[in-house]
């Protein structure tokens, strides 16, 4: 029997869809009745449901990325609600719009032994940017008009500058069911509130002109474009820097590394290998600009503080809220990063000669790294190998999530710039291994009309293995190449290598073979064993209209670890030609 008294929760739904949203993720429970039907009642949504909490969590994020639009995260009380806090932290850090929807108890449960009544409001802390707790709905009006323009807020503040997670708390009294959509009439019908957000905010001009000045008197010029989601932004930086002649390093997730376009002039591909290489005999540029995230490169962060105190460094962001985790800016732009490349292409700087001794540095390093590392991955098998011969196989404009770890700085430093242009993903928002799986599902049901690519460590795949539910329960395409080494390879990179006997404490060797599971999960597995192999599976694999499938190519730890040695050996022998 219907509940009048949850009417309201329509009038809810009504003001997230009047806002924007188009997409839930509902995890299945009792005490969220209530909004999954008017979920699935409201045809403007589309509503996927996601047995397992952790893995919707992500799902969503990757909606939410994929679409750059509010997507709702909807579970029901108790423990489930603790499940959704990794993902929580990612789009917080990664400035990603969640809305996290917690049905709950009444207030009169809490606090009295009742079962399934835990501590809810609030309980995501400093990781949303707003937490509300919603009103037992009673059937009034003044409540359902309430509800509609929470809801619409909820969506503003989720997508107001600096993008973002929040979280509504919303409990109900029984019974659960709620009116059917269609059983509601005229005097059910609350107004949504219009919220119009800003159009954009102008960097201030006195902040143009002192960075215009910094230019002008600049002898050793660098720009550095860290993860962010804009190709427009990744253009025009890329144009500005070639005009005029300005080195700038572009991170694997900057949508600059992979745009399919002519060779940049004043691209500095390989830098993460490059600084490594030529350590302190890497010219400290005197002056930095520094767009988007803080960058993958852990060279570049060394980099970064050496130049501490020897550089006039500009950090630019879309808001006062701006990342520099090397401390090192000494000016903050915050605006339109957009804008404020435009204003600086509008001015005419006219140092292109002066500036070009500094370039050819960089240029002639670049080059040199570049050739070592092709002929090295050439010749070698090893996971740079995997990663350079799965871009070299992957179609115009297919979306690559790139899993953290090994894969993301194999990717950053070892890949070449794709022929064909390619829009990169990754979890760099806390940086870690959870939910890498339910991620790239909700990025590839994001962007249907692309083929979605995920790389991924086993350790990372395990994690998560959960989320490969998605793949028959959606109809969601996936391909997965699994960097399979048995364990956390990444620790033989990291000062833990040098006490041989723990270092299965760290690595965490596990002995599982992924075919079976593949398999249960109605997926196609395939194992390669050479670069040609990799690209012949990558190829078949993202030209299937749907399916899951996973191309696992295997290495072993310290092999691997080894290779890599005498790479960076190599890289500093040939950048000695450069610096002599």
């Amino acid at each position: 029997m219907a509940n009048w008294d949850l009417w309201p929760v329509h009038s809810f739904v009504d003001g997230l869809v009047a806002a924007g949203v188009r997409q839930a993720v509902i995890s299945p429970g009792s005490r969220n009745t209530p909004l999954t039907l008017a979920f699935a009642e409201q045809s403007d949504v589309q509503v996927y449901t996601h047995m397992d909490e952790r893995s919707a969590g992500f799902f969503a994020l990757g909606l939410a990325k994929s679409t750059n639009a509010p997507v709702v995260l909807c579970c029901t009380s108790g423990t489930a609600t603790a499940n959704y806090y990794p993902a929580v932290m990612e789009a917080f850090e990664a400035r990603v719009p969640l809305i996290v929807v917690t049905a709950d108890r009444p207030h009169q449960l809490r606090d009295v032994g009742a079962n399934q009544a835990v501590r809810q409001p609030g309980m995501y802390a400093a990781h949303v940017k707003w937490a509300l707790e919603m009103p037992v709905p009673d059937g009034s009006v003044g409540i359902a008009r309430h509800a509609a323009a929470m809801a619409a807020r909820a969506a503003a503040v989720a997508l107001a500058s600096p993008c973002g997670p929040v979280h509504i708390n919303y409990p109900f009294v029984e019974p659960l069911l709620p009116p059917l959509r269609t059983d509601l009439d005229a005097s059910h019908r609350v107004p949504v509130p219009k919220l119009y957000g800003p159009v954009g905010s102008e960097p201030s001009t006195e902040a143009v002109e002192r960075l215009l000045a910094a230019l002008r008197r600049a002898k050793r010029p660098l720009f550095v474009l860290g993860p962010q989601p804009s190709a427009r932004l990744a253009r025009a930086v890329r144009a500005f820097c070639d005009d005029e002649g300005i080195p700038w390093f572009a991170d694997v997730l900057s949508q600059a590394r992979f745009a399919g376009e002519v060779p940049s002039t004043a691209q500095v591909t390989h830098y993460d290998m490059l600084l490594l290489a030529a350590g302190n005999k890497a010219p400290v540029p005197d002056l930095v600009v520094r767009f988007g995230a803080q960058p993958t490169s852990k060279s570049l962060g060394g980099f970064f503080q050496r130049m501490s105190g020897r550089a006039q460094v500009f950090v630019v962001d879309t808001t006062e809220w701006y990342r520099d985790a090397s401390l090192v800016a000494t000016d903050v732009i915050a605006g339109d990063e957009l804008a404020l490349v435009r204003r600086l292409k509008s001015q005419s700087l006219d140092r292109r000669a002066e500036w070009q001794g500094h370039l050819q540095w960089w240029r002639r390093a670049d080059e040199a790294i570049g050739a070592q590392i092709g002929a090295f991955t050439e010749e070698h098998w090893f996971e740079g190998s995997a990663l350079r011969s799965l871009v070299d196989a992957l179609p115009a404009d297919a979306q690559l999530f790139i899993g953290n770890s090994r894969p993301i700085r194999d990717l950053d430093a070892l890949v070449n710039p794709a022929r064909a242009p390619l829009l990169l993903f990754g979890n760099r928002g806390v940086s870690g291994i959870d939910g890498i799986v339910s991620t790239a599902f909700g990025i590839a049901a994001g962007g249907r009309s692309h083929p979605t690519v995920l790389c991924v460590g086993d350790v990372s795949f395990y994690h998560d293995l959960n989320g490969l539910l998605a793949a028959r329960r959606f109809d969601v395409p996936l391909t997965v190449l699994l960097i399979h080494n048995d364990g956390g390879g990444i620790f033989q990179h990291l000062s833990q290598a040098e006490r041989k006997d723990a270092l299965e404490y760290f690595t965490t060797p596990h002995g599982l073979d992924f075919e079976e599971i593949t398999r249960a999960y109605g997926g196609v597995f395939t194992r390669v064993g050479d670069a040609a192999q990799l690209k012949q599976a990558v190829r078949q694999a993202t030209g299937q209209p749907n399916g899951l499938q996973v191309i696992e190519v295997r290495f072993e730890n310290a092999e691997s670890a080894a290779l890599y040695g005498k790479l960076r050996s190599l890289t500093q022998d040939a950048i000695q030609a450069v610096v002599q």
